[in-house]
């Protein structure tokens, strides 16, 4: 028996479809199909991989203790939360198996082949021998060519893509220690989280903000000449003043005497890659996260292609195998057929060399738009993109007439005109038309002097598009790890997120600003980082290098950014506010005048209910609270105190989501002696109030069960006790959750619920 374990359940379906089941024989050889859900190990936190006597150091966030040695760690893996049952399922599958093939993921970065051998190590699989399938993407021709030509491995060690994926991974787990150094010179109270990626965006946009926030917008004016067309003649050399009036326009018109006329053309711009699909995206509101959400769901059913491909062109082989889905596609994305006249394969686009490919449509072609709406936000503007560019290589070549020209009296003033003459791929998808700017009308016959106004080019602002060219310049990850770690630092719903979007436009949240100040002149936030990272991953996947030579080299770095965080973080200048007259309004209070603030996080208050709170009376608001999420309070304007400030605000007397249902004060404490000793602990817990009752059994020592509140709003039963905690290396005690309740298996899927409904 052959036991094939591919990533997760829907790749599972597709090699279950092109073999001919999840059992069966293809090929003449007996097989039997399991899958996991992507990682189902993790790595132990850093005091759980090391000797006791080291325990007390690995634990703590204080930089005193940094850097860590490589050697100290056990690199001990244990199960990630809910793997347990589909763990018991792969080792039913495959222990009777004298064959394991490995068919996860064929990821450049080998992330594949490192879940398949935590699996295969955590379960203490022993078949008698383990093979490797390489496939470009899950359709049926690839599978089967997969299967056939799978190719033996003798062991993890000397499987390279393990090696290189295994050294990835130490070398992001060692780089942990970035994220305290950063916290420890911070606010001393917000986690800072660094990253080869997220440090080197959060100093790239820091960079050009600050270009941008220092840009002076001084005109200059010079003479220039305009012919009837519009073509403006300049001269490069030409003397810039200060004002207009230095400008000497009493000249002659001059006769234009055209040098040359030039026929040009342009190929179609390369396929997308995920990074690049989701910064066009980005500016229509489609945010990097559910790109990545919404694109996976369409890849499992072949709609789109692998998302995490480092692939700039496709291969003869799946150029062939989307030629004939070409005009469906073009019909259902409203490209009309009559302009994809270049069937053939363009050398620019179709290479031999290859493996997943660019991203582009898949094989499915799917019925209408709407019917995508199944996948997920956006599904409908993320096929037409893809396909719209895909489409672009079968259109001929973008042609226009180049005219280059100068002034007859004035030879040193000159022109370019660009006339398009055949918009070729343009007319199919051009994803730079707002963004040109060019003469597009012949040049005339005469140009009169006159006064040019004229700036110092302006720094562009940042945004998600210009940030992954930045970032694909330098060859700094592929397209789906730069989106994928863009997604999580502009999450606004995360803890302490480090850049904010708004349409694509990105400015620094307080923390990233933070950030900011203190990557200067580091290691963590230089890109040479990730880009030396990226060779070492070539050399150590080639056999050419030891990584643990590579592992090594972090505790300069470390020692090198300690040093460099520190000096920063005695000049860290924290954001500060001018106090601006007209966002307050005044009242008397007790016949005392007083002022409050015509706003409360972030909502104004109507002149209605700036009346009624001048007059004492309670009012109801609507706001997203920190954690992004829309909530209402009621409340009055009381006296408060806020770090030794006192000061008259708008107060919240009880908080409620949308619905009106009553959302719990976390801030509350409960008191009492627990094993002896005096202790204080938050009597609210994922929005569960204890009762005094379980107060009392919870300082007893006992176990109780609670119906509590997850954050995405949904119930659930745990047990739990008081006992003493630690999170980022501070200690604390309060309620900690030990069991969670099981959910009963269903024992009819969904569809067969709705089946029998409709029956």
């Amino acid at each position: 028996m052959i036991g094939i374990l591919t990533e997760k359940a829907s790749a599972a379906n597709n090699f279950a479809k092109a073999l001919g089941g999840k059992e069966g024989t293809y090929n003449g050889e007996h097989y039997r199909i399991t899958h996991a859900r992507g990682h189902l190990y993790e790595l132990y936190d850093p005091y759980e991989q090391v000797q006791d006597d080291l325990k007390k150091k690995y634990r703590s966030w204080k930089t005193e203790h940094l850097p860590w040695k490589r050697e100290d760690f056990e690199w001990k893996k244990k199960q990630t939360k809910e793997a347990s049952d589909i763990l018991k399922q792969i080792k039913k599958d495959l222990s009777d198996c004298e064959e394991l093939i490995i068919a996860t993921d064929d990821d450049p970065s080998g992330e594949g082949e490192l879940l398949a051998w935590e699996i295969i190590d955590g379960l203490n699989l022993k078949p008698k021998k383990i093979s490797r399938m390489y496939f470009v993407d899950e359709s049926k021709s690839s599978i089967q060519k997969a299967f056939k030509e799978r190719k033996p491995l003798e062991n993890k060690e000397t499987d390279l893509d393990y090696v290189k994926a295994d050294f990835r991974s130490k070398w992001d787990y060692l780089s942990m220690q970035f994220t305290r150094i950063a916290t420890a010179n911070g606010d001393g109270k917000s986690v800072l989280r660094q990253g080869r990626l997220k440090s080197a965006m959060v100093k790239m946009v820091g960079d050009q903000l600050k270009k941008v926030e220092s840009y002076k917008k001084e005109p200059f004016y010079e003479l220039r000449f305009k012919d009837e067309n519009g073509n403006v003649f300049s001269n490069s050399k030409a003397e810039k003043f200060k004002t207009p009036e230095e400008v000497d326009i009493d000249l002659e018109n001059s006769a234009v005497i055209v040098d040359s006329t030039t026929m040009k053309k342009t190929k179609p711009p390369q396929l997308l890659d995920l990074a690049g699909l989701s910064a066009q995206l980005s500016s229509q509101g489609l945010k990097a996260r559910t790109v990545l959400s919404t694109y996976q769901k369409m890849y499992e059913d072949q709609i789109v292609s692998y998302p995490r491909t480092e692939d700039k062109n496709i291969t003869p082989e799946q150029f062939q195998e989307l030629l004939p889905l070409a005009d469906a596609i073009a019909d259902l994305v409203g490209v009309k057929k009559e302009l994809l006249t270049y069937r053939k394969s363009r050398a620019s686009h179709v290479k031999p060399k290859g493996a997943h490919g660019a991203n582009r449509p898949g094989p499915n072609v799917p019925a209408s738009l709407e019917s995508l709406r199944k996948y997920g936000p956006g599904a409908e503007k993320i096929y037409k993109l893809l396909a719209k560019n895909f489409l672009a290589m079968l259109a001929e070549d973008y042609e226009y007439e180049q005219q280059k020209g100068h002034l007859e009296k004035y030879p040193n003033y000159k022109a370019i005109a660009n006339i398009p003459k055949k918009k070729g791929w343009k007319a199919v998808y051009d994803s730079d038309a707002e963004e040109q700017d060019e003469n597009t009308k012949k040049l005339g016959k005469e140009a009169a002097p006159f006064t040019y106004e004229g700036f110092p080019p302006k720094p562009v602002a940042p945004t998600m598009k210009w940030l992954m060219k930045q970032l694909a310049k330098r060859e700094v990850g592929t397209g789906a790890t730069r989106t994928s770690i863009y997604a999580d630092v502009t999450n606004a719903n995360t803890r302490f997120p480090l850049l904010v979007e708004n349409r694509g436009k990105l400015s620094m949240s307080d923390y990233g600003q933070m950030s900011y100040q203190l990557l200067a002149g580091t290691n963590i936030g230089d890109l040479k980082m990730t880009e030396q990272l990226v060779k070492q991953m070539h050399e150590v996947g080639q056999g050419k290098s030891d990584p643990n030579a590579f592992l090594d080299q972090m505790e300069q770095l470390v020692l090198e950014d300690l040093d460099q965080m520190n000096k920063n973080g005695k000049k860290i200048v924290h954001k500060t506010y001018e106090r601006n007259p007209d966002d307050y309004e005044k009242a008397v209070i007790d016949g005392k005048e007083v002022e409050f603030k015509k706003e409360f996080s972030g909502t104004s208050f109507t002149p209605e209910q700036i009346e009624a709170l001048k007059n004492g009376e309670e009012i109801e608001i609507q706001f997203t609270n920190k954690a992004g999420k829309e909530v209402k309070a009621r409340g009055k304007l009381e006296a408060q105190t806020y770090k030794k400030r006192k000061f008259y605000g708008f107060k919240p007397e009880q908080y409620f989501n949308l619905d009106g249902t009553p959302i719990v004060d976390d801030t509350e404490y409960a008191t009492g002696v627990w094993n002896g000793k005096n202790v204080k602990f938050k009597r609210v817990f994922s929005q569960h109030r204890f009762s005094d009752e379980e107060v009392e059994r919870l300082l007893n020592g006992e176990e109780i069960e609670c119906e509590f509140i997850s954050k995405k709003g949904k119930p659930f039963k745990a047990k739990g006790r008081l006992q003493d905690q630690v999170f980022l290396g501070h200690f604390f005690f309060g309620f900690k959750i030990l069991e969670f309740e099981k959910k009963p298996r269903a024992t009819k899927t969904k569809k067969q619920e709705k089946k029998e409904k409709s029956a």
